[in-house]
């Protein structure tokens, strides 16, 4: 499998531990917020989660009772989210799949009742073409009636993240280098330079336009998680729940499911 996508965007460029390591990363808990939103909006039992990472959110749904459908590019990832199911009960393991796939090219065959791109993982598809083959994808997999959540920081969360970087105008795209924080052995922080991110900023007129392209209908527009209005940029993110305008299949041909 062509794995380039991870190395264009510094997937790659990284120990897979530094990213689980920092304290932020450990902290993070949107798994009851996300929940939350799926049983007020969607009464079907499978999920599919795009850029599992190391598996935080896919285990708290499987375990949560849902079928769950986890996929990243990363196989050192994967590695890392298998490593950690000797902790997971045995009946919520039966209800996950782990599958090592392109999030613009995967065809599963299946379709879902809800569909997770979170975490901001849009931005690390550097083309508006390859953010809009993502977001088919996603389109092309969605049940009707389904639904699809998506969150990614804005241009002005990006920009404020760090004092060091290059970004290019013309292609939108933001290179910085990573610190990771990390303890040491002594209980302190310390800062670990490794790697870099790069990732392409995305202004809200045009996410609207890719949603549009791509077949969606924006049912609510949040600023966070928890459902808060946007307001302000700098500090809330673009969070779109959504579902897919399907028109029906031609004659003859039966939809996939």
């Amino acid at each position: 499998m062509d794995t380039s996508r991870l190395d264009s965007c510094g997937w790659s460029s990284f120990r897979t531990e530094l990213f689980f390591d920092e304290p932020g990363r450990q902290s993070r808990q949107v798994g009851p917020s996300i929940l939350k939103i799926i049983r007020q909006y969607s009464p079907g039992s499978s999920i599919l989660e795009l850029c599992c990472g190391g598996g935080t959110l896919a285990i708290f749904l499987a375990e949560a009772g849902y079928q769950v459908t986890a996929l990243d590019l990363s196989e050192s990832m994967l590695s890392a989210f298998r490593e950690r199911l000797s902790a997971v009960n045995p009946e919520a393991q039966s209800r996950l799949t782990l599958l090592c796939k392109d999030v613009c090219t995967f065809d599963l065959a299946l379709e879902y009742d809800f569909i997770i791109l979170e975490d901001d993982f849009l931005g690390y598809l550097l083309t508006d073409k390859d953010q809009l083959a993502c977001l088919s994808r996603v389109h092309r997999h969605l049940r009707s009636g389904g639904r699809f959540l998506l969150t990614n920081k804005t241009p002005d969360q990006e920009l404020s993240e760090s004092t060091a970087y290059d970004y290019a105008p013309q292609t939108k795209v933001l290179t910085r280098p990573n610190n990771w924080t990390s303890i040491d052995d002594n209980g302190q922080p310390t800062t670990i330079r490794e790697g870099f991110e790069r990732r392409r900023l995305i202004e809200p007129d045009e996410l609207d336009c890719l949603l549009q392209k791509a077949g969606f209908d924006i049912l609510h527009r949040w600023g966070t998680l928890d459902q808060e209005p946007f307001r302000d940029p700098s500090t809330h993110e673009y969070i779109f729940l959504m579902q897919a305008r399907k028109p029906p299949p031609p004659a003859g041909e039966k939809a996939p499911g």
